[in-house]
């Protein structure tokens, strides 16, 4: 993960190279998914929820289902150990 976020529009768009971009430093951090394996956009955005942070700020966020389905699809270690945490 780089130190500094440099999202520029050709990367966003570029979703052959790229489909996460991160703010922050972990543990504080979001990320922006341009593209999900095992999801289909419609779906997972009818699906999102939306969560108040604090008053006057809502996000949505992918339903707890859709991130299960995601991360099994992945396949990488790292979604796999999140998916025992999750629902183990």
């Amino acid at each position: 993960m780089n130190n500094i976020f440099n999202m520029t529009k050709e990367k966003f768009l570029d979703i052959q190279n790229y489909d996460v971009f991160t703010f922050g430093r972990p543990p504080i951090c979001i990320d922006i998914i341009t593209q999900i394996k095992g999801l289909i956009f419609e779906n997972a955005f009818q699906n999102a929820q939306w969560f108040e942070i604090e008053r006057e700020l809502k996000v949505r966020v992918l339903h707890f289902d859709d991130l299960i389905k995601a991360k099994k699809a992945s396949g990488r270690n790292k979604d796999l150990d999140d998916l025992e945490h999750l629902i183990g």
